[in-house]
């Protein structure tokens, strides 16, 4: 594509552009393409709630799976590990928020509504840090419903007032003089939700009828008009035998340009139309059309010389699939109007091939299988199981359309989800009747621009610690060695400190709600010491998130159902306060344990496996006493431990603490065994290279449960301000009767958050039998940029 677009001179031109999505400047003085690529530089991240349900009963658990995705390719972020969630009610007021560790770009969770939670909408956001940084909708945001069977009478809201709303939006978001411009129409209830099939008409200010319209299921719809000058247009709409007129507000402006498209089979033609009053201002002056999605991106520079119009046809195969801005600017670089279209080629949307049953008499196996996918490739699927008939999943988005739609446009969109869902020709052109109405996207040309980009704030993985020594350990010129206790199934970790450091980093620590930091100093004369240090985290709080978008809530259904006394004796869990829901309890004989971690670990490696249980504590004390014990020879009276064997009594054994090669030993004079988890001894050295050829010792320490009594002589405890949610076992709630109507709409079956694909294609889930056919709600990824989400209905028969 050459730097200038050719003039043109015949009255309607048609050009082929085969877009390649390549870097292509145009002029060597614009400010388009360095502030587009200095401000899309930097990553991106998305994330989508794959909620259980949107109406909720108080008492239930909101159960959700996240997935947080490279917004670019559409891949699982391996960059952030650290994902916020949190619930607030219609004052924004938070009641609930937890952050939660994301791996391979998957996290799963529950909340438990209780008595915080009256009935109400309230909202769910989840974000990462690093989303902080940008002004465009990466974060996940949604309406939630609870209903409050003790205060609410009714299940369902009752009918609202027949009040409406319209709003008429012209395609490249001004209305020009003389040409014929599209308008798109939303028309919508008081709630927010479209008013399906209403019809309009337009008129001018004599009352003449000029065009008319009809909008879909959700209240949208289009028109064609050519405006004139000091003409006034109004809308006439009947809606249940009611009529409403509307002026288009709506400035006609006597100059400017306009983005008209249209599709046919696999082309996009754009047309930039003009009148001839701005023809004579522009003529020959450059324009720039940029199309772009936030990542890649082609531009070029347009002309107009005797004509009013330019049309140009675009492959749908060389733009981006998804949504696609076409940006159109003056020769001063100002953007003047913008358009936007889906591209639905490259989308990889995977279903279900077969479903099988296994059914007992109590429970329900099902054998989902998915055709073509790599065994090798990372997935995740989550899957609500629900009555069939339920009215309490009516949620917006699914992942396909909260990942490629809903980031890129500034307005709300009602059933998002409907566009992606068995996409034929007319969801496509339903689609860009949406998009018509949406106006500009969500980047804003004035902010990249003006803005220098910055990121303040960063990719957080983990929980980081700044320890600072205090003034004794500063001055006392020597190197310092501290020993960071196991947390979780993290290994302990030694952190050396040199005569030049004031503080040590500990990085990437994931520890769990109620859980402490234990540090030791080790020392050369007294062993493990209380460490005497001031620790900083960070993060140390959840960070807010500023979030002013109004959001739809679930739809309601507009019929009042049965009264809900009849459900307040089904329901058992129906009084979250009254009710306590155990933990998972799991009783291990320590006895048993010991002897299959000895066994599994003695296969694993190639010396002598010790498990320390309670009576090896009892009978040795100290390090020393188990190591003679073994026929080791052992002189604990130097500056350090010195250990040696009978196959090599010259040389010392090499000695490893926690996998890390101790070059000083000094710690481990009179150490106490009660710190050891298990020791491997190599007298011979046979597998560990010439450096162990004197022999090896491994030395692990155990895992300090922070329920259990620490000892306070050798380590001190240090309290976290902010530490990840542990990831809990969902409950279903218990029902007396799983067969009247008002388990069928709100009751819950099961919820399986994080289920994999095996090497067959096959995913299994298990559940309690229900008496009724059920919905599957299913949505999830894969590691190649493919994607999960079906509504499939199963007979329980």
């Amino acid at each position: 594509m050459k730097k200038h677009a050719t003039p043109y001179s015949c009255h309607f031109v048609f050009i082929l552009l085969l877009f390649s999505f390549v870097s292509i400047n145009a002029q060597e003085d614009s400010q388009i393409l360095d502030s587009y690529e200095e401000y899309t530089e930097a990553a991106r991240e998305v994330v989508y709630l794959h909620l259980n349900k949107s109406n909720y009963i108080k008492g239930e658990d909101i159960a959700f799976t996240a997935y947080v995705l490279d917004k670019k390719d559409k891949k699982p972020s391996l960059l952030t590990t650290n994902l916020y969630v949190s619930i607030a009610d219609k004052d924004d007021t938070i009641l609930k928020q937890k952050l939660i560790k994301v791996v391979d770009g998957v996290a799963s969770n529950t909340f438990e509504i209780d008595s915080l939670f009256k009935s109400g909408h309230y909202k769910i956001k989840a974000y990462t840090n690093w989303m902080l940084n940008f002004n465009e909708k990466n974060y996940f945001s949604e309406s939630i419903r609870v209903i409050d069977a003790d205060t609410e009478d009714y299940a369902d809201e009752k009918r609202i007032d027949n009040k409406i709303d319209a709003q008429f939006l012209p395609e490249s978001g001004h209305l020009l003089n003389g040409v014929v411009n599209v308008v798109g129409v939303v028309i919508k209830d008081q709630l927010g939700f479209g008013i399906p099939f209403a019809k309009g008409e337009v008129v001018d200010k004599n009352n003449e009828l000029l065009t008319s319209f009809e909008t879909n299921q959700f209240g949208i719809g289009k028109f064609q008009l050519l405006p004139e000058l000091g003409n006034q247009y109004k809308v006439n709409v009947k809606n249940t035998n009611k009529d409403f007129t509307f002026n288009i507000n709506q400035n006609i402006e006597k100059e400017g340009i306009i983005i008209a498209l249209k599709s046919l089979n696999s082309k996009l033609f754009v047309s930039l139309i003009t009148n001839k009053k701005t023809l004579e201002t522009v003529k020959n002056k450059r324009h720039t059309l940029m199309i772009h999605n936030g990542d890649q991106f082609d531009i070029m520079d347009i002309y107009f010389t005797d004509s009013t119009e330019i049309t140009k046809a675009i492959e749908y195969g060389n733009t981006a699939s998804g949504i696609n801005t076409l940006t159109l600017f003056n020769d001063s670089d100002q953007p003047i109007a913008e358009r936007l279209f889906f591209n639905y080629e490259g989308l990889s949307i995977l279903k279900t091939d077969t479903i099988t049953l296994n059914k007992t008499k109590d429970s329900v196996t099902l054998n989902l299988n998915f055709k073509g996918i790599n065994a090798d490739t990372f997935n995740s699927l989550s899957i609500s199981v629900l009555p069939e008939e339920t009215k309490s999943y009516t949620s917006h988005n699914n992942i396909m359309s909260y990942v490629f739609l809903e980031p890129y446009v500034n307005g709300t969109i009602e059933q998002s989800k409907y566009y992606f869902t068995d996409i034929d020709a007319k969801k496509k052109y339903e689609l860009d009747n949406l998009l018509i109405t949406q106006g500009w996207s969500s980047y804003n040309w004035y902010h990249i621009f003006n803005t220098e980009p910055e990121t303040p704030y960063a990719f957080e993985q983990g929980i980081t610690i700044k320890a600072n020594l205090t003034a004794k350990d500063k001055n006392n010129g020597k190197e310092i060695n501290f020993l960071m206790h196991a947390i979780g199934n993290d290994a302990p970790r030694v952190f050396n400190v040199n005569d030049t450091h004031n503080s040590f980093l500990i990085e990437n620590t994931f520890p769990e709600e109620a859980t402490t930091i234990k540090i030791s100093k080790m020392t050369e004369t007294n062993g493990l010491l209380p460490a005497t240090l001031y620790l900083q985290f960070f993060p140390n709080i959840i960070p807010p998130l500023n979030d002013k978008n109004s959001l739809l809530t679930p739809k309601p259904d507009y019929k009042l159902l049965e009264s809900l006394s009849r459900y307040r004796s089904n329901f058992m869990f129906n009084n979250a306060n009254n009710v306590q829901k155990l933990d998972e309890v799991t009783i291990k004989s320590n006895v048993n344990n010991n002897k299959q971690r000895l066994e599994k670990l003695n296969n694993s490696v190639g010396g002598n496996i010790t498990v320390f249980d309670e009576q090896d504590k009892k009978t040795f004390t100290t390090l020393t006493n188990f190591l003679i014990s073994k026929g080791l020879f052992v002189d604990d009276s130097t500056s350090g431990l010195d250990v040696r064997s009978t196959y090599s009594p010259d040389t010392p054994m090499l000695i490893y603490l926690d996998d890390m090669l101790l070059y000083d030993t000094s710690i481990l004079n009179r150490y106490s065994i009660e710190n050891i988890d298990y020791i491997e001894i190599n007298k011979t050295g046979i597998g560990q290279g010439l450096r162990g050829e004197s022999g090896v010792i491994k030395i692990y320490l155990n895992e300090i449960s922070t329920t259990t009594n620490y000892d306070k002589s050798t380590m001190k405890e240090f309290k976290l301000p902010l530490a990840f949610s542990p990831e809990k076992k969902y409950y279903v709630p218990k029902y007396r009767n799983t067969g009247d109507s008002f388990y069928k709409s709100y009751g819950v079956v099961d919820w399986k958050p994080q289920l994999k694909i095996d090497k067959n294609g096959n995913a299994s889930l298990k559940f309690e039998r229900p008496r009724l056919p059920i919905t599957l709600f299913i949505e999830g990824i894969i590691n190649d940029g493919s994607f999960i989400f079906e509504e499939k209905t199963v007979p329980m028969n």
